[in-house]
Formats: C-alpha cells, structure tokens, sequence
C-alpha cells in the first residue's frame, strides 16, 4: 500500500471527479429547486412543515444521486480502460482505495454545496425555514454514505448501464418492498441512512441508525475490494 498517497493525489486531479460530482449536484439542485419553487407557488403563503417534507425530498435525491456518481466514478474508466492503467502505475489496492476515497471526498463537498443551497432556496421561498448547519451536515454525510455505496456497487457491476438501473434500485428496495420486508426493512442500508439524516437534520441524533448505515457500507465496500482484487480486469 506504499503507493496509496501518490495513488490518492494523482486521482484527486482527474477533472472528470470534480466535473462528475458537479453535474449530479446541479442534476440534483435543479430537481430540488423546481420541486421548492412549485410547492411556494402553489400555496402563496408560508405553509409550516413544509420545509420537512421539502428536507426529506432532498435528501433522498441525494443519497441516489451521489450513489449513481459514485458508481459511474469506477464504471465509466472501467469501461474506457483508464482505470486499468491506473491498476499498473499504481497497483490494484491502491487504485482502488484511492479513488474509493477521492470519490467520497467530491461527494462530501458536493453535499455541503447542496444542503447550504437547499436552506438559501427556503429562505427566499418560504419564510417558516431558514439555513440550518445541522441541515447542510444531513447533505453532505448523506451524499458520501451514498457515494460510498454507489462506488462500491459499482465495482462489483463494472457494467455502466446496468448500474444506472441496478444502484438506484438498490436504494428504493426497502421502500418498495416494504410490505413484504416488514421490520426488516428498517435494518437495510437505505433506511438506515435516511433515517439518520432526517433525524440529524432537525438537531435529533439518531447514533444506532448512523452505525447500522455505516456497517452496511463497511461489508460491501470490503466485499467489492475483495472481489476487485482478485477477478480478472478483463
């Protein structure tokens, strides 16, 4: 792991890692934005609550689009090649694990960039919310809790249009086969997380759903760079 800082650096000046992170916030911002502005013009007035339905709108969009930029951050150079000269110059635990992490890093940034954005938008559209740090937090974790898991899927995938499909289904499972799943379905990644950012977002901790969220990602990761270093990169 010699070559894990060099490897970190060097992934850190890919413009397509700024540039990537930036579309899916303004991809995400901009679907936010119309969806604050709609509600504003709709009702005419300061409607209390709305602020937590809008929050947890947000939220969920942005846990799906940081996890399709995450994924997409190892399928498209997979899919081109690049990341495999990566693997030479820098060595597979390496490569990965630094752009695992750069990758992260964008998202984090990216979501701190959304949350302050999300509470600027409710302050000249409705004044019954206004900019909360413990908002612009419950963005930025989540965008890299789901860049994390994206990245993660998305190297055991490697295709990258099946992971368009298959990441953000991986997201709405819980959701859609709740019926079926029960209380199960609260212990899953997805739930975990936007339980944990809904809760922090409104100054209540939520420290066993953080930790569950956090275990999810810590199996999967672990598995993808188990199976990343030891399948073929053909």
């Amino acid at each position: 792991m010699l070559n894990l800082v060099p490897a970190f650096c060097s992934d850190l000046q890919r413009p397509w890692l700024w540039k990537g992170s930036a579309l899916g916030a303004l991809l995400v911002l901009g679907l936010l934005g119309l969806l604050i502005v709609a509600a504003s013009l709709e009702s005419q007035a300061p409607t209390p609550g709305l602020d937590r339905v809008l929050r947890k709108t947000g939220l969920s969009l942005m846990l799906t689009g940081a996890a399709i930029v995450g994924a997409f951050s190892f399928t498209a150079d997979y899919r081109t090649g690049s990341f495999n000269r990566r693997v030479l110059l820098f060595q597979r635990g390496p490569a990965f694990t630094g752009r695992a992490t750069t990758t992260t890093l964008a998202a984090l940034i990216s979501g701190a960039l959304m949350g302050t954005a999300f509470g600027l938008f409710g302050v000249f559209a409705d004044g019954t919310w206004h900019l909360n740090p413990a908002t612009v937090l419950g963005f930025c974790v989540t965008a890299g809790l789901g860049s994390l898991w994206g990245f993660a899927l998305g190297s055991l995938i490697r295709n990258h249009l099946v992971s368009l499909f298959v990441v953000p289904l991986s997201l709405a499972l819980p959701e859609l086969l709740s019926s079926s799943l029960g209380e199960t379905g609260r212990l899953l990644f997805p739930t975990l997380a936007a339980n944990w950012a809904e809760n922090v977002a409104v100054n209540i901790p939520a420290f066993a759903s953080f930790a569950g969220a956090l275990c999810w990602l810590v199996v999967v990761s672990a598995a993808a760079s188990l199976v990343f270093l030891r399948r073929d990169l053909a």
